[in-house]
């Protein structure tokens, strides 16, 4: 069995791994709980900004009491500190070595060694989780998809806009001089992809007068919760994958355990009747206690039904039958007595008359039942009978030679091989000759053709006669069907072109009637070669 065809396993699979895909969306809404950690990020450090603000508060000695308690802090404080005074002169930064000379202007920098400072087992350096081909793969596509849905961010500024200055005039500062509260967000250029949250505060002279001498600003990058949250996206990812695995495992299973029964029993519909119709198999039911197994029983009683009632149908065809025969004998043997008195008598000759009608009557009805028989009877003679290799172009004219009105054409060369019982073959040309030649004008010709294709021979009948009613081209090959004159119904049961067509569905061929242009109609029977 091939599975990918399966539709039943298809719909299935894509059903769990949709079902399984819907938690990956969330990688998605990671950015809320981005948010909170930032908003955190950011509390900490107005935190940090406002104990040092309110510890340099009226300092007599601004430059010298900041050195002394950034100094004092050293790493304890996990943030850039920065301290400046009334005009924004830097006097103070936590980055600067010990010697004070060096300045570290990147925050990714200093995260990325506070971090290694406070977590032991935190390696020197980091291997982005977002650089990896797995990450790529799962998390750019729906950040692209985002980016179609969600409105574009406003643009940031660089992260190095402090960089080499001694003078610091960003907006936040320029808040917290003038007494407000400054924030702002630049984008890092450092080492590693993030963004540098910057808090400013102002340091106040004379707290009573609202006098600022200077102010405290305070930066963090968010590469190290950045960080955070790509590893635990990759995490997600990776257990994604690993459930998907195991979801397309148990797809597979519960699949084939539904489809492969299914197929056996739809394999074994098809192979449950012959080409006659008939009973050659059965029915296999399984055990299973479930639907299936339910499913398998039924057909198997259904089937099994099916088969009696077909038999008790052939058998009561034939016995019904059987048992016309015996009253018909008598009925013709009486009105031949009858009718040969009669004659002697000379008393009544309307009885003569009455007495032969009854016996034209009784023929037909003989032929019928004879054909009847027949047909009934084929199906069940198709199995048993022998077939041998017919070379169509030798036999035609033999069995067409008992006709004199036949014109008789060969266009396959001389050869065209078929398999059939030689009997059936006679019958399927024969019974559409017959009706061809009754349908004819005296003195006219039915014209015989024999031609082939790649696959089959072909036998074509046509007349000069009236044709079929329009819309009857299926109808002629019902039994008993006859648009024919009551009078030449006598000689014609109507089961002529049903027994051919029963004799072509059995030999896998075809055969169809249709109305020619030039008048009359043709008749094409075709049946497949050896």
């Amino acid at each position: 069995m091939k599975f990918g065809l399966r539709k039943i396993s298809v719909k299935l699979l894509a059903f769990n791994i949709l079902l399984l895909s819907l938690p990956m969306a969330s990688i998605l809404y990671l950015d809320t709980y981005e948010s909170q950690l930032l908003k955190a990020q950011e509390n900490s450090m107005i935190q940090q900004g406002r104990m040092l603000s309110a510890a340099l508060n009226a300092s007599a000695n601004l430059q010298a009491d900041a050195r002394r308690i950034i100094g004092d802090l050293r790493q304890r404080v996990d943030s850039r500190i920065r301290i400046v005074d009334e005009q924004g002169m830097l006097l103070a930064d936590s980055a600067r070595q010990e010697d004070n000379t060096e300045s570290i202007a990147d925050e990714w920098t200093i995260s990325k060694r506070v971090s290694a400072d406070s977590f032991e087992n935190y390696p020197e350096e980091i291997t982005a989780a977002q650089d990896t081909l797995l990450y790529r793969i799962a998390v750019y596509p729906l950040n692209a998809l985002e980016k179609l849905i969600f409105p574009p961010s406003p643009d940031m500024g660089s992260g190095e806009y402090y960089s080499g200055k001694t003078v610091l005039d960003g907006d936040e500062i320029k808040a917290a001089l003038s007494g407000r509260y400054g924030a702002a967000t630049r984008l890092s250029t450092g080492g590693q992809r993030s963004i540098n949250l910057y808090s400013a505060l102002p340091v106040y002279s004379d707290e009573q007068q609202f006098k600022v001498c200077g102010a405290v600003l305070v930066s963090r990058s968010t590469y190290q919760i950045l960080s955070y949250l790509y590893e635990l996206r990759l995490d997600i990812i990776r257990i994604f994958l690993l459930f998907l695995a195991i979801s397309v495992l148990l797809s597979i299973i519960l699949a084939r355990s539904i489809t492969i029964p299914v197929v056996k029993l739809k394999n074994e519909a098809g192979t449950i009747l012959d080409s006659s119709g008939n009973f050659r198999n059965h029915f296999t039911g399984f055990k299973r206690g479930d639907e299936i197994g339910e499913l398998s029983r039924s057909l198997t009683k259904l089937s099994g039904d099916l088969e009696n009632k077909m038999e008790f149908i052939d058998r009561f065809t034939s016995d019904m039958l059987h048992e016309l025969k015996n009253p018909l004998s008598a009925i013709k043997a009486s009105a031949e007595i009858a009718s040969k008195k009669a004659a002697k008598l000379s008393e009544d000759p309307d009885l003569s008359i009455l007495l032969n009608q009854i016996l034209d009557e009784e023929k037909r009805m003989e032929r019928q039942l004879g054909e009847l028989r027949e047909i009934s009877s084929l199906e069940n003679m198709f199995e048993i009978e022998k077939k041998e290799d017919v070379n169509l172009s030798e036999v035609l004219p033999v069995i067409l030679s008992r006709y004199s009105r036949i014109k008789f054409t060969d266009l396959t060369g001389k050869e065209c091989g078929i398999r059939i019982n030689i009997d059936r073959l006679v019958q399927a040309v024969t019974n559409p000759v017959d009706n061809a030649l009754s349908f004819s004008s005296e003195g006219s010709e039915v014209e015989v053709r024999l031609f082939e294709d790649e696959d089959a021979c072909w036998i074509e009948i046509s007349d000069a006669g009236p044709g079929v009613p329009a819309g009857t081209e299926q109808e002629v090959f019902r039994r008993f069907y006859s648009d024919r004159s009551d009078e030449d119904r006598k000689n014609h049961s109507g089961l002529g072109l049903s027994i051919v067509q029963a004799i072509t569905d059995y030999y896998n061929g075809s055969c169809s009637i249709e109305n020619r242009e030039s008048g009359g109609c043709r008749f094409v029977l075709s049946l497949p070669k050896a």
